[in-house]
């Protein structure tokens, strides 16, 4: 049996298909399994044994400005060719949008997916053969393990699942922790003056702590955050996906924002400390052992809103986030990573 997984971004949501993955590949060991996935995630996917085949997609560097369609036209006929000489007995829609489902289709095979109660499009659904009902909406790792389960057709291991991603070379003897303070959610965002306070007393404290950033703007924050502070150093040049897991999987601990790299340190079970205000961590919590999580006490979080216009600072649940709630976890987390070394 041949199955492809569709599953093209963003960066957590990738991560958080990686149990079912290792689920699929436990109870059913002879199926093959491929991935279409945006070409910047490419190389994650990769990183799990449990794939075949990696299928880049292009949709986000070709679809704008106009001039690059007749782009876009030519590797949507590449990947049609490709996909259906590949003979697939089965597709997963694991995204659950209108994009994805007709991506899915170009495999010329039947198309699991969710049903129209939990697709996050629910016109996708019409695109399915098969549809999926879960019902409710447990935390997104699950709701993948039970999406594959049933869609395949194995009872779901017992557990907690695993993301099975092979780790990589250690990059240095020194220890040092991660602390990621961009995200792509400007309602995510967390106060400067909040990461230099947490700052100072990581440096205090004697820890090295590495600053990883992806835009110009994140790198000059990064920058005014560990200005001064011993041991706290921001990443010397942008890193890409594939470096930041190396990264992140050879962290001693991560503090940061409900982002990708959040999930991506968890998956490698590195100990984490992740604050979350406009998401709900009962949903999108980092999956994994040694997690922890500080959520805003404001009254609308979470609100699910990318940009909010209450408040001056566009960030009103971030703000109600005190500097001294998530010094406690990271002391009870620094605690917990010295009695396991």
């Amino acid at each position: 049996m041949r199955i492809l997984i569709v599953k093209l971004s963003s960066f957590g949501d990738v991560i958080h298909a990686f149990p079912a993955l290792t689920d699929l590949k436990s109870a059913r060991p002879e199926v093959e399994v491929d991935w279409l996935v945006e070409e910047a995630y490419a190389g994650l996917v990769r990183r799990h044994p449990g794939v075949s085949e990696v299928y880049p997609v292009a949709l986000r560097r070709l679809r704008w400005p106009p001039w690059r369609w007749p782009g876009l036209l030519r590797h949507r006929a590449m990947l049609r060719r490709s996909l259906r000489a590949r003979r697939y007995d089965l597709v997963l829609d694991v995204q659950g949008l209108m994009k994805s489902a007709i991506l899915a289709k170009l495999a010329g095979a039947p198309v699991a997916g969710f049903d129209a109660a939990t697709a996050r499009e629910p016109a996708a659904a019409r695109l399915y053969e098969k549809q999926i009902p879960l019902g409710g909406h447990p935390h997104i790792v699950e709701q993948n393990r039970r999406f594959f389960a049933a869609a395949v057709g194995y009872s779901m291991p017992k557990g907690k699942g695993q993301a099975g991603l092979t780790p990589p070379p250690r990059l240095s003897e020194r220890p040092y922790g991660l602390l990621a303070s961009g995200a792509a959610w400007p309602t995510k965002l967390w106060g400067e003056e909040e990461w230099r306070q947490l700052a100072e007393r990581l440096s205090a404290a004697g820890e090295r702590v590495v600053l990883s950033w992806g835009t110009p703007d994140e790198h000059a924050r990064t920058v005014r955050i560990a200005n001064g502070l011993p041991g706290i150093e921001p990443l010397p040049r942008r890193f890409s996906i594939d470096h930041l897991a190396d990264l992140a999987a050879n962290a001693s601990f991560f503090v940061g924002l409900e982002t990708g790299l959040s999930h991506l340190a968890a998956a490698f079970s590195v100990p984490g400390v992740t604050l979350f205000g406009p998401t709900d961590p009962e949903h999108a919590r980092p999956y994994g052992g040694r997690q922890r999580t500080v959520r805003s006490d404001h009254p609308e979080a979470p609100c699910q809103r990318v940009r909010c216009r209450r408040e001056a600072s566009g960030r009103c649940c971030m703000d109600r986030i005190a500097v001294d709630a998530v010094w406690r976890e990271v002391q009870a987390m620094l605690t917990e990573v010295v009695r396991s070394t």
